[in-house]
């Protein structure tokens, strides 16, 4: 019994205008951080500059495949086009990780360098201060439009905003620790590798909900429990069996087995299945699709077992 209610379709725009806020505050922070590393001479400043500008990717991913995968199922995807965010998010997660990676081999082959070539100023300073709080306003923000909007891709580009604001951070030591002693420098490099762990965490948190939907894994226990009792609490239904839940394309699928009693019509029993569909829909917003087939009561507590059961009895008595 396949529910057939139409599902909502996400709204793209409010998606793609967070984005195009991201991609700007972005260009803005690259040309600031690319032309006061340059005037400063700081290496660490125009890397972390290079680091804003391969954000934009992310921004632009979003902002591209908003428009695809906020479309209404069709004839090609009957089940929606969710899964084209799910590729998006798994895009961010990538490169999250690997900008972690690259930050920390960068940071670990920079110990024991020579800096004497850095000749910090104010304006390096304040350029590095900026990016660090723009940054993370910006992930505040991005992060409550992801809520509002329920795009996974959306809260996955907000922690990108805050791995690239903690890459600001063995900058800002860098530019700074100069100017009281040149033997500070060496906190660049040491400063860069901490934040590279906190990057590769973000990305992880970001990969991890991902390889769950590709893999097709159950949700969590809470919320299988919850949608257990949605449907237990329908008026008619005696058992439940056979709850298969998934993780896919953004949300949850759900297909279950219930038993009502033997003497009930066709039409009380969709009637009643019916009931549990909308009663799991309706107990959380991330459950997409459910099919809910209807058996009579067995004593066995499966229809199908009993029935296999009666037969082999059968086969054995033939015997």
């Amino acid at each position: 019994m396949p529910n057939t209610s139409p599902e909502s379709p996400q709204k793209a725009e409010p998606i793609q205008r967070a984005a195009v806020v991201g991609l700007i505050v972005n260009l803005l922070l690259t040309a600031l951080k690319g032309y006061a590393g340059i005037l400063a001479g700081s290496r660490a400043l125009v890397a972390d500059a290079v680091h804003s500008l391969s954000d934009l990717t992310t921004d632009a991913a979003i902002i591209v495949g908003a428009g695809f995968w906020c479309k209404p199922p069709d004839e090609t995807h009957p089940m929606g086009h969710k899964g084209i965010e799910t590729v998006v998010s798994l895009f961010i997660g990538i490169m999250l990780l690997l900008t972690g990676f690259g930050i920390a081999i960068d940071s670990l082959k920079a110990l024991g360098s020579d800096t004497t070539s850095v000749r910090p100023g104010i304006f390096a300073i304040v350029a590095a201060a900026v990016s660090l709080i723009a940054k993370e306003v910006l992930f505040r923000w991005t992060l409550k439009k992801a809520g509002e909007t329920g795009s996974g891709a959306l809260a996955a580009n907000a922690w990108h905003h805050r791995s690239d604001g903690l890459s600001s951070i063995p900058v800002l030591i860098a530019v700074s620790a100069p100017m009281i002693s040149r033997s500070f420098m060496f906190l660049d490099s040491i400063g860069g590798a901490v934040v590279s762990i906190f990057i590769i965490k973000a990305g992880w948190k970001v990969l991890q909900p991902v390889i769950g939907e590709v893999t097709n894994s159950a949700p969590p226990v809470e919320v299988v429990d919850k949608m257990m009792s949605a449907a237990r609490c329908v008026t008619g239904v005696i058992s439940i069996h056979r709850f298969r839940a998934r993780m896919q394309g953004g949300g949850i699928y759900v297909d279950l087995h219930l038993q009502v009693k033997s003497d009930s019509s066709v039409q009380q029993g969709y009637i009643i299945g019916r009931q549990v569909e909308e009663s799991i829909l309706n107990c959380d917003s991330s459950v997409r699709d459910v099919i809910a087939r209807v058996e009579p009561f067995s004593p066995c507590g499966d229809a199908d077992n009993c029935q296999n059961t009666g037969r082999s009895r059968y086969l054995q008595k033939r015997k």
